[in-house]
């Protein structure tokens, strides 16, 4: 028993070390030039920016996000609005162009003024590539800008696979202990 409880400890030991290289993500920034703009949203700024015109709603940047099926990300936003009644909508479509169709990560997200970044809310991807569409509103739209956007994958936690080699090691041990019990019987 002594020799299985050592095992033990190396085993987690090795899957510590291995977990913790891999859970270390990097957020990928997304080039804002590839967006589809809709209903008069611009590039502006050399094309670091894009610009959503003064009262008018609903123009929209759409970007094609390349994924992994069955990850979870999560996507930061840096951006400004100068009035209060101005806002951004975020969607994803996490299948992209699948049938599922465009869910919200944000509603009424105003960023103030100045530029500041947000994190929308986590999604689990479906497909090979997601939609991801950003809708401006409200009254009183003041010009609202998106000078950034990056998309991270959401890391394994660590404690994950170190569970599953120790449920797999009781299994193991309870096998041998049968096998024993079936021999000696």
């Amino acid at each position: 028993m002594k020799i299985v409880a050592q095992a033990a400890g190396a085993v987690a030991a090795a899957l510590v070390v291995a977990t913790a290289g891999a859970n270390v993500c990097q957020a990928a920034t997304v080039d804002l030039n590839t967006a589809v703009l809709t209903g008069g949203a611009s590039f502006i700024a050399g094309g670091s920016r894009i610009m959503f015109d003064p009262n008018i709603a609903g123009e929209t940047a759409t970007f094609t996000l390349p994924s992994i099926p069955g990850t979870q990300y999560s996507i930061q936003v840096t951006g400004q609005n100068n009035q209060s009644s101005s806002f951004f909508q975020f969607l994803v479509d996490p299948d992209g162009p699948g049938p599922s169709g465009f869910i919200q990560l944000g509603n009424n997200v105003n960023f103030g003024n100045g530029f500041n970044t947000i994190t929308l809310a986590t999604f689990t991807d479906l497909g090979t590539s997601d939609f991801f569409r950003i809708v401006n509103g409200g009254t009183g739209n003041s010009g609202g800008q998106i000078s950034g956007l990056s998309i991270t994958a959401v890391p394994l936690p660590a404690a994950l696979p170190l569970f599953a080699a120790g449920v797999g090691l009781l299994g193991l041990v309870g096998r041998r202990r049968k096998r024993k019990a079936i021999a000696t019987a």
